[in-house]
């Protein structure tokens, strides 16, 4: 029986902003090595859209909610 070995990853987190329609907001941005795998815009206090590819996938309430969103499925497709 052969099993695969899980590795440790390391995803770097960069805060930046963008503008949109003239409107400036938070992003918070995530990378593994200098691959950008996915963004989350930060709409309002509980309002955090999480980008894949520049594709909306979901709306969740918290930062850590869309992150961890991006990095599962992230995860899928590798």
């Amino acid at each position: 029986m052969n099993l695969k070995k899980n590795k440790d990853i390391q995803v770097q987190v960069m805060e930046t902003t963008k503008q949109i329609d003239g409107k400036n907001y938070d992003v918070t941005q995530l990378s593994i090595g200098k691959k950008k795998i996915g963004e989350v815009l930060h709409y309002g206090d509980k309002s955090f859209v999480s980008f894949m590819n520049d594709e909306e996938i979901q709306t969740d309430r918290s930062l850590d909610s869309a992150i961890e969103t991006i990095l599962m499925r992230w995860n899928l497709q590798e």
